[in-house]
């Protein structure tokens, strides 16, 4: 069974965040806050274990940094700095706008996409992993960036 269709958002909600205007009161705060986790608890399921176990701990059972870095062995602040980070790349939109449109993809370029945008895997390790020259996957990189943008304005 696919997942692909577990990521997509719908998109009555991205069109109502995007014509919010004006001042932010608290009760669009906190619709918001809790669109935020939603979507990120759809997404959850692309991340390693380790980071998925983060988020769960931090966003499910409501644990502080302190909290989960006396579970974890890792100190608050890494903790603080890993979970901000899942969240920066479980908010980006550019795997899944890449995701809506197969057809401008290889299934391994959208593996290089989900592996860099979503996994945080850098180059680096990517270029060991998939077997693929540095040149190829910064393309593949250059390329999604580029759909992404050109495909949320459309």
């Amino acid at each position: 069974m696919e997942r692909a269709n577990t990521w997509e958002v719908p998109e009555e909600k991205e069109a109502g965040r995007a014509e919010r205007e004006g001042p932010v009161t608290g009760r669009e705060t906190a619709e918001q806050w809790r669109g935020q986790v939603d979507l990120l608890d759809l997404r959850a399921h692309l991340l390693d274990r380790q980071d998925r176990t983060l988020l769960q701990m931090y966003l499910e059972a409501g644990l502080s940094f302190h909290e989960i870095a006396r579970w974890t062995g890792l100190s608050p602040s890494t903790v603080c700095r890993r979970i901000h980070r899942i969240i920066q790349r479980l908010s980006d939109p550019t795997y899944p706008i890449c995701l809506r449109h197969p057809r401008y993809f290889r299934p391994k370029e959208l593996d290089v996409i989900r592996d860099h945008f979503v996994r945080g895997l850098s180059l680096a390790c990517l270029r060991r992993r998939r077997h693929v020259g540095h040149r190829r996957l910064r393309r593949i990189i250059v390329k999604a960036r580029r759909m992404a943008r050109a495909l949320a304005v459309a």
